[in-house]
């Protein structure tokens, strides 16, 4: 089990290896499909790139009542390649259906948490308007996260525990 503090390094992110455990303490970006498909249409009609997602952990998921809920990795999937590209260290989804072409090509990771995330802060960044689909940055403590994806694009397998 590896303990990783916010900022988290590309350099750390791209030596992990799928099945890896991690224990996160920092902050994390969350980020929707409204959310990315507005920072996408800004990006195409203005050129501005957004600057809270550069060397961030985007989380793919909403916040209602502080409680952080996941929302369908598959409907994000076609942001990852522009996420990477703008700077995101890597991606927390809730399950591990993403393919593994951009992870690899980016050498970025997948992380899935093993528990419930649960805020110990959070604050609304970007587009008010889209309400519970806004971006959040969050705070969470001893977060457990595993490796799904690596940045070489191998999956984790599941083991039967016994």
């Amino acid at each position: 089990m590896l303990f990783v503090k916010y900022p988290v390094s590309l350099n750390v992110v791209r030596k992990l290896k799928a099945s890896d455990q991690i224990v996160f303490t920092g902050r994390l970006v969350l980020l929707g499909e409204a959310a990315f498909q507005r920072i996408v249409n800004y990006e195409r009609a203005e050129g501005l790139i957004p600057d809270f997602i550069k060397n961030e952990l985007i989380c793919l998921a909403r916040t209602e009542k502080n409680i952080v809920k996941p929302i369908p990795s598959k409907s994000c999937e076609q942001f990852l390649e522009k996420a990477f590209l703008y700077g995101a260290v890597s991606v927390v989804a809730f399950d591990t259906s993403l393919d593994e072409t951009a992870f690899k090509r980016f050498s970025r990771v997948l992380f899935v948490p093993e528990s419930e995330v649960r805020p110990i802060s959070q604050r609304m960044i970007a587009y008010a308007d889209l309400d519970q689909d806004a971006v959040y940055e969050i705070e969470v403590e001893r977060l457990v996260m595993r490796v799904a994806i690596d940045s070489k694009g191998n999956k984790m397998s599941l083991e039967v525990r016994q």
